[in-house]
């Protein structure tokens, strides 16, 4: 498909969306995974940092099918996949949308190696079922998240700092925005506190040096999350300041974000909470916690998930960079 300005015409939208979708399909049949559809509506949803879910009474658009598709394996479904319709209040950009789709997948007994390979493997066949004229990624690097911060700021971190061990170490631009955190979060218990320094840490970096040097590789999967910054992942079993937690980038584009699972719901609901206390420290409400997704995480077994951006990859495999230009939404673009 020939790189052109502006939107895609209708019928174009129509055909990459029906390619894309029947690749991944038929991706995952290939590999036996099984197809699942979880509601839209939830009670509860993940609860992350600075995303938003909408409200949708009695309960909230499902942000991620995350915590469904966790149940379901509990539930003996085995390995599984989505194509889910989820939901972000005030995500809004050329790369962003307050609705959009995840394909979101689950192994069992699984590393994130198989996840990564996936990954790879659907960035080919989207782009070869839209006869894109993109750039796939012919080659992909592993990158250890500590390595790429010393290479690109100078900063060598181990994983585990405090907030006050991790502003003694970084560079002043880097150090300014910590010290805002450290100064807000003074009221918050120590968690809080270093997942608050982490996070605006991990954000400030992003935006000053790991952004510019992505755009030097072709396919990227950050690996060795600081612990800091699990998420919903588990923390290395031989080098526990580390967490077994993979981001995936094409071109300099996030497309997907995956974890070795975590099956600890009290680990869960201790980082949870270290969230919530993050959204009152910036001023946003609580979130509700899932306590029948934490009462059955403990019959998790053991797998690794992560979930893709399906409206990204159809940007990219159709060589454009606004989502308007492939959405199918009426009047989007």
């Amino acid at each position: 498909m020939a790189a052109e300005l502006g939107g895609l015409a209708w019928p174009a939208r129509v055909q990459i969306w029906d390619a894309a979708l029947a690749a991944v399909r038929g991706y995952f049949r290939d590999q036996g995974l099984r197809e699942v559809s979880t509601p839209v509506r939830v009670p509860a949803v993940a609860v992350e940092p600075f995303i938003d879910p909408i409200a949708a009474p009695p309960g909230l658009l499902a942000t991620s099918p995350e915590l469904a598709m966790k149940r379901l394996l509990v539930r003996g479904s085995g390995p599984i996949f989505q194509i889910a319709h989820v939901f972000r209040r005030a995500e809004i950009g050329e790369r962003h949308s307050e609705e959009f789709h995840l394909v979101e997948w689950y192994r069992l007994g699984a590393d994130l190696d198989p996840l990564l390979a996936d990954v790879e493997a659907l960035v080919d066949r989207v782009f070869a079922a839209t006869g894109s004229n993109g750039h796939v990624p012919k080659t992909w690097q592993r990158a250890r998240f500590l390595e790429v911060v010393t290479a690109t700021c100078g900063a060598a971190l181990r994983g585990d700092e405090d907030p006050g061990q991790l502003l003694a170490a970084l560079p002043p631009a880097l150090a300014d925005e910590v010290a805002r955190a450290a100064d807000m979060s003074a009221d918050a218990e120590p968690r809080a506190r270093t997942l608050l320094a982490w996070t605006a840490f991990f954000t400030a970096w992003s935006d000053m040096f790991f952004e510019p040097w992505l755009k030097g590789h072709e396919g990227t999967h950050l690996v060795d999350f600081p612990a800091p910054l699990a998420a919903l992942a588990i923390t290395d079993p031989v080098r526990p300041w580390l967490a077994r937690r993979a981001e995936c980038h094409v071109g300099g584009l996030e497309i997907a974000n995956g974890y070795v699972e975590l099956r600890d719901a009290d680990e869960q609901r201790r980082r949870f909470a270290a969230v919530n206390e993050l959204r009152r420290v910036h001023g946003a409400p609580a979130l509700p916690i899932d306590e029948d997704f934490l009462a059955e995480l403990p019959g998790l077994p053991p797998c690794a998930g992560i979930a893709l951006g399906l409206d990204r990859l159809i940007t990219l495999a159709a060589c454009r960079t606004r989502l308007a230009d492939v959405s199918l939404a009426l009047g989007g673009g």
